[in-house]
């Protein structure tokens, strides 16, 4: 809301002999004279006090704030559900879009807004002069995907100061490398139920599933509180990581990728599909070459693997496989 009381006429520029409030601003701006403007229209007659005597048009162009008005509501109607914004835009554009927006329609111009709040570098206002801005070019071009951006950004409340470093961003990318090999596993499970031992095994692991699911929407429902949402997501894809391959279920892990892609955009399945037959067939032979020492064969299978940017981990259930880096940059 716009402190009007600390409100002060000609702080930044100078004074408006024609304002009647420090708080008033304008809906319409004439053209200077003799200028000509990339964006300018002919103004509305009702806004004139008189007709030109030489019936040209007088130009002009709408205040910054009428233009995010008439856009928003043109596109989105009367009211907003969520009207976004930094927070610098608080004391005076967002006031004067209320402001201007609800006299016209007499009906409140949204029901929720969210501020998000700035986002430094190392701990420093991003500012031209400083040259210390970065763009997504300048990301990939050091080998950051945008997925990977934006899972740091998700990492912090939207309403809370962040603060970007390289050492951030590499955290957020160990963190969704983690995601997309859990996301491999749903490949590499099954539905089959070998006996009661296994099927009360991944019931339990199907609860702790779904609980984790609704867990991460209710999370998302108070305020978007993204942090808490993805501290469950670790949470829980720990439980997976710590149980054999043959105790995770299933449709249970598939149904919290799915939520999670729906909720974030993420595309964790989408990054991740299955490998193909003969692939799948590679790892069956290494497996069996292991078992009987054959390890220069275990090795080049392996490599021929590796030439498919599948990455195979052997445990005591078996192999795991997960794709590379490089395949998932795709």
């Amino acid at each position: 809301r716009l402190d009007l009381r600390a409100l002060r006429a000609g702080a930044r520029i100078g004074p408006n002999s024609e304002k009647r409030h420090a708080s008033d601003f304008a809906l319409w701006k004439f053209s200077p004279t003799g200028v000509k403007r990339d964006m300018e229209w002919p103004t509305p007659p009702e806004l004139l006090d008189q007709p030109p005597t030489d019936g040209a048009p007088v130009m002009g162009f709408p205040g910054w704030h009428l233009e995010c008005s008439a856009i928003a509501m043109h596109f989105l109607g009367a009211t907003l559900d969520i009207h976004t914004g930094g927070i610098d835009h608080i004391p005076v554009h967002h006031s004067n879009e209320i402001a201007q927006s609800e006299a016209a329609t007499g009906q409140p111009f949204a029901h929720y807004w969210l501020h998000c709040n700035h986002l430094k570098v190392n701990g420093t206002k991003i500012s031209k002069s400083l040259g210390n801005g970065y763009t997504l070019t300048d990301l990939a071009e050091r080998g950051y995907t945008p997925m990977e951006y934006k899972l740091f950004v998700l990492q912090r409340h939207y309403s809370h100061e962040g603060n970007f470093s390289w050492e951030n961003l590499s955290a957020a990318r160990n963190r969704l490398r983690k995601w997309y090999e859990v996301a491999c596993l749903r490949h590499q499970t099954y539905e089959s139920l070998d006996d009661d031992q296994r099927k009360s095994d991944e019931q339990s692991g199907h609860v702790s599933l779904l609980a984790a699911s609704g867990a991460v929407r209710e999370a998302l429902a108070n305020d978007l509180n993204t942090p808490e949402a993805l501290r469950l997501i670790d949470e829980a894809f720990d439980r997976v990581l710590a149980r054999p391959l043959a105790a995770v279920y299933h449709r249970g892990l598939e149904e919290l990728l799915v939520a999670i892609d729906q909720l974030l955009g993420l595309d964790l399945c989408e990054s991740t599909p299955d490998i193909t037959d003969e692939a799948k067939q590679l790892i069956l032979q290494r497996q069996r070459a292991r078992e009987t020492r054959d390890w220069p064969t275990a090795d080049r299978l392996r490599t021929d693997l590796t030439a498919q940017h599948i990455t195979v981990r052997d445990t005591p259930q078996g192999p795991v496989w997960w794709w590379a880096e490089e395949k998932i940059a795709q």
